[in-house]
């Protein structure tokens, strides 16, 4: 039997998770989600996951600074997804480094078969 996928979803708003969690509990993946930057630093650096999925921007982090605290901390994190509303991430140092960029308006299924194709599942 094929090990269950670890999934962390980081994103300031609430409602985003809680939509993003129904659509990957029906496509049959489970997925942990947090709303604070020092939280999901705290839950990478405590486990491994196969797959990070992070907003760009919030309070007290961005996507990118977790992607470089992974990185320079050589923590365990298969493939790293960048949710954002804001084109400019495409002008800063780094961006070609993560598995996917996806744009908000954010439609859920598209995240979840993005998210299996990069898992291979």
């Amino acid at each position: 039997m094929r090990d269950i996928p670890k999934i962390l979803y980081l994103d300031d708003e609430p409602d985003l998770l809680v939509i993003a969690s129904s659509f990957f509990e029906e496509a049959g993946l489970v997925i942990e989600t947090c709303q604070d930057f020092g939280e999901a630093v705290e839950r990478v650096r405590a486990g491994s996951y196969d797959l990070v999925i992070s907003d760009s921007r919030m309070p007290g982090g961005s996507g990118a600074q977790l992607f470089a605290i992974i990185q320079a901390e050589r923590l365990s994190c298969g493939k790293f997804v960048i949710v954002t509303g804001h084109f400019d991430i495409l002008d800063e140092p780094g961006h070609h480094e993560f598995d996917l960029v996806l744009f908000k308006p954010l439609h859920f299924q598209e995240l979840v078969d993005q998210v299996k194709l990069l898992l291979k599942i």
